[in-house]
């Protein structure tokens, strides 16, 4: 089955609850779009996970760097972002 892919937020909100059971604490967003596609349930105790979100935890693939990624786009050194005009020149090499 294919699973949404889940943030940050919403994998350590499902690992909490498979941890310490139904939860009353989770926040809107988040158990918005959990509830959405079906991964937890709302239940007298509070919101608890279901079986699908427990396969959906296991199917995601594990949290990425919080390292920050490199910049898409040119390979330029010294390239900030856009500059208009007359463009410098390196002469350094030329005497």
């Amino acid at each position: 089955m294919i699973f949404p892919s889940l943030t940050e937020a919403e994998r350590l909100a499902l690992e909490e609850m498979i941890t310490r059971g139904p939860s009353r604490t989770v926040a809107v967003p988040i158990r918005g779009r959990l509830a959405l596609y079906r991964l937890i349930d709302e239940t007298p105790l509070g919101w608890s996970i279901t079986e699908l979100g427990r396969q959906a935890l296991q199917a995601a693939p594990p949290a990425a760097d919080t390292a920050p990624s490199e910049k898409k786009g040119s390979s330029r050194a010294g390239e900030n972002g856009r500059h208009y005009g007359k463009k410098t020149r390196d002469t350094s090499w030329f005497g």
